[in-house]
């Protein structure tokens, strides 16, 4: 999915919880994104900016946190950060390794008022 129709999605999701709880606006929202997931946070603080005009998130202040690409070695257990998306273990120089994080996308965080 592209950054426009996720931070639409999100937005909706938010919007409808925050209805649900009787509250007459959303003023902050914090979302976990992951270097994997393709999508460009600065996107999304645009989309997220022009999508939330005349909503109960209008004027919330959106903050993102980029989550780094974290894998585990198969070969010798080791944990490490693939940035660059170099996959060659730290410890033992296998490029046999399972995903830790880095592919999540979630909402953290939402403070109405």
């Amino acid at each position: 999915m592209d950054g426009l129709t996720v931070t639409r999605e999100i937005l909706k999701q938010l919007i409808e919880k925050a209805q649900a709880e009787g509250a007459s606006r959303i003023t902050r929202v914090v979302i976990e994104v992951g270097e994997l997931s393709g999508l460009d946070t600065k996107e999304m603080q645009t989309h997220f900016e022009q999508l939330s005009q005349d909503t109960l998130a209008q004027g919330a202040k959106l903050s993102i946190t980029s989550i780094p690409l974290k894998v585990r070695c198969l070969s010798c257990s080791t944990e490490y950060n693939a940035g660059g998306f170099k996959m060659t273990c730290t410890h033992c120089g296998s490029i046999s390794s399972e995903l830790i994080s880095g592919n999540e996308l979630r909402v953290k965080e939402m403070e109405v008022g």
